[in-house]
C-alpha cells in the first residue's frame, strides 16, 4: 500500500511521468537481458535489468523505488560504487570463472534475487519493459527531489522474511515491497 504522506509527491511524479511518456522513445535502446559479462553493460542497461526483473509486476512508483534503492546502495559505503556492480553484487562460482571465463553467480546468494535464482532472464517487450526503461531514465537523471524509499538500501516482498529485515529500520511500504535502511 502506498504511503498517503507522499500524495503531493505522487502528483509531481505523475506530471513527470506524463511528460516523459510523451517524449519519443527513439533514444532508448533495447538491451540484452543476460549479456555474457555485466562489466560491459552501462549503468542504464544494469538499472533497466534490475527494475524490470525486481519490480516488473509493480506499479510505476514501485519501479522508481527499486531504482532508488540501487542508487542508495551506490552512494553507500557498504556497497559497490557503480550501478552494475550493485545490481550484480554477490559471490560467483570460481569453477565457472576459472574453467570457462564465465560469470555464474552462486544460486540464492545475490543482493538482487533475480540475478542468481537460476532462472533464465527473458524480456517480454511491452508496457512493463517500457516503464522500466522510463523509470531508469528518471532515476539515473535524478528527476525526484525526494527519495520515495526514505533512504532504503534493502527491500523485500511481503511474502518472504529475510534474516536481515529484523536488523534494519523499515522506512516505507509500496505495494507488496517493504523497504529498509541501516
Amino acid at each position: 500500500m502506498f504511503n498517503p504522506n507522499y500524495s503531493k509527491l505522487a502528483l509531481v511524479l505523475t506530471a513527470c511521468v506524463c511528460a516523459t511518456l510523451t517524449v519519443p522513445h527513439f533514444f532508448i535502446e533495447k538491451v540484452e537481458a543476460t549479456p555474457p559479462d555485466y562489466k560491459y553493460q552501462s549503468d542504464y542497461d544494469c538499472m533497466v535489468e534490475a527494475i524490470y526483473y525486481e519490480a516488473g509486476n509493480q506499479p510505476f512508483i514501485g519501479k522508481i523505488a527499486v531504482g532508488q534503492v540501487v542508487m542508495n546502495r551506490v552512494n553507500s559505503r557498504y556497497h559497490p560504487d557503480d550501478v552494475c556492480s550493485v545490481v550484480h553484487e554477490g559471490p560467483i562460482s570460481e569453477w565457472w570463472w576459472e574453467n570457462h571465463g564465465r560469470i555464474v553467480p552462486i544460486r540464492n546468494k545475490c543482493q538482487f534475487s533475480y540475478y542468481c535464482d537460476g532462472k533464465e532472464e527473458v524480456v517480454y517487450e511491452g508496457k512493463n519493459w517500457e516503464d522500466s526503461q522510463v523509470a531508469t531514465l528518471m532515476v539515473l537523471n535524478n528527476v525526484f527531489l525526494k527519495d520515495l524509499t526514505g533512504g532504503a538500501t534493502h527491500y523485500h516482498a511481503d511474502y518472504v522474511s529475510p534474516w536481515w529485515a529484523k536488523k534494519l529500520t523499515r522506512t516505507v511500504t509500496i505495494e507488496n515491497h517493504l523497504f529498509f535502511k541501516r
